[in-house]
């Protein structure tokens, strides 16, 4: 039997759905709640000169600033490849030469069906004639010290490490060390390129369904 879910709380961004107890496979008697948000994109982008591009972003849950690379919702309608360029377009003023599709990502299975898609971008350079519409200060980091950041507890944004993880393990390259020569050479012929909307990538948002 299929558990059937009720909307709870709804806002443009997300809504919460629960099931009534009894219902939920597992059997439980409390009642289960869950999250329901667009699928979203996160874009390893690194510039000419092999640096990554990274967004500093305050987060009122944790209620101070993050460091992260570009990540957004993939609208309705729109294709992976088209919500990836535009989220970095927006967040960092930048336009990549090229995109390569790593993996999907699941983060909170627990509370959530939401499928985080992982891109990596080569060749970042800015978009002439491009006003920038989010105001995070964007830093060009040498790799090394993204890889600092990771060893060190200090880059938040799990899901991202995921995708980096991923890369290394389906394509024997390490987005942070390798050289940008050999990241360009080992993706060009190893990575995805179908860049479709499989895993219900343009799933509208709450109040577009």
């Amino acid at each position: 039997m299929t558990a059937e879910f009720k909307t709870v709380f709804q806002t443009p961004w997300f809504e919460i759905r629960t099931v009534d107890p009894g219902q939920e496979p597992s059997g439980t008697t409390e009642p289960y709640y869950c999250l329901v948000r667009p699928n979203g994109v996160i874009a390893f982008v690194l510039d000419r000169a092999g640096a990554v591009v990274l967004v500093e972003q305050y987060r009122p849950p944790l209620g101070r600033v993050t460091l992260e690379m570009p990540a957004g919702s993939v609208d309705t309608g729109e294709t992976l490849e088209a919500a990836v360029v535009r989220e970095v377009l927006e967040e960092t003023g930048l336009v990549c030469e090229r995109w390569h599709s790593i993996t999907p990502c699941r983060l909170a299975l627990q509370r959530e069906d939401v499928v985080d898609h992982f891109f990596v971008g080569l060749g970042a350079h800015e978009a002439k004639g491009y006003q920038r519409t989010e105001h995070g200060t964007v830093r060009f980091l040498p790799r090394s010290e993204l890889l600092d950041l990771v060893k060190s507890h200090r880059f938040d944004q799990t899901a991202a490490l995921g995708g980096l993880y991923v890369a290394e393990k389906l394509f024997g390259i390490d987005l942070l060390t390798a050289d940008l020569a050999c990241i360009q050479s080992v993706l060009a012929t190893s990575a995805g390129g179908d860049l479709g909307t499989d895993n219900g990538s343009d799933r509208a948002r709450p109040d577009q369904q």
